[in-house]
């Protein structure tokens, strides 16, 4: 969902599914679900993501493949479909787009990850040339050893000025608790994490804690088959 390429180090068919609750309203309900099955040639992926509510959502659905090349890197793409609607008569608006990542182990400690989403600025509407924005990331995740990773992100989102940074560490007991934390300058500040492994069942809790609007509480289901 962050970086299709990622999704070429699966060996086994998986599913997930998420839900989000920003700062605890309703009409902020965000739900995803996602596919992938390796194949000889790559691996595909199907996505859904749904947001918002009767009066006003968005639905993104899309294809992804991604695929190894060698040791060193890996890339992604996923054509994107888009719609939006609004209630009051106002109706709905599709669009098609795309996205691209692209990851890289540089050595066994050091991976580096660049992704973008609609860098076309696909026009949303005629009206004051409103357009979806294009989202720029790169990333890197150094891992100190098997149980403790720390990460970096940098984003550059076309509607807001300046740069969102993130950081991010995550520790693993034994390859079945998963503690981590974050923090970020955009608008979630800081984020708590806990994820527990059973088998082929993965599950994962966390909050975000916005400085104004308080807590965004998420859940994700994932299983290998």
């Amino acid at each position: 969902m962050n970086n299709q390429a990622g999704m070429s180090l699966l060996s086994r068919p998986a599913v997930a599914f998420s839900y989000e609750n920003m700062f605890l309203l309703k009409e902020t309900f965000y739900g995803t679900a996602a596919f992938a099955y390796p194949t000889k040639s790559g691996v595909i992926g199907a996505t859904f993501n749904y947001y918002g509510y009767s009066k006003y959502n968005e639905i993104k659905s899309g294809i992804a493949y991604a695929r190894a090349f060698g040791k060193y890197l890996r890339i992604g793409v996923q054509l994107d479909y888009i719609k939006t609607t609004v209630s009051e008569g106002y109706g709905s608006k599709s669009n098609v787009t795309f996205e691209l990542g692209v990851q890289s182990d540089i050595t066994k400690y050091l991976t580096l990850g660049a992704y973008v989403f609609n860098p076309v600025l696909v026009k949303l509407s005629g009206y004051g040339n409103e357009r979806i924005p294009a989202v720029f990331r790169f990333g890197a995740a150094w891992h100190f050893s098997a149980n403790f990773v720390t990460t970096a992100e940098f984003e550059k989102n076309s509607y807001f000025p300046g740069i969102i940074i993130r950081g991010g560490t995550e520790y693993n007991l034994k390859n079945i608790f998963f503690f981590r934390m974050g923090t970020s300058n955009g608008p979630e500040i800081f984020s708590l994490g806990f994820g527990m492994k059973l088998k082929k069942l993965k599950i994962d809790l966390a909050s975000t804690m916005h400085q104004s609007l308080g807590f965004t509480p998420q859940t994700t289901l994932s299983y290998s088959f």
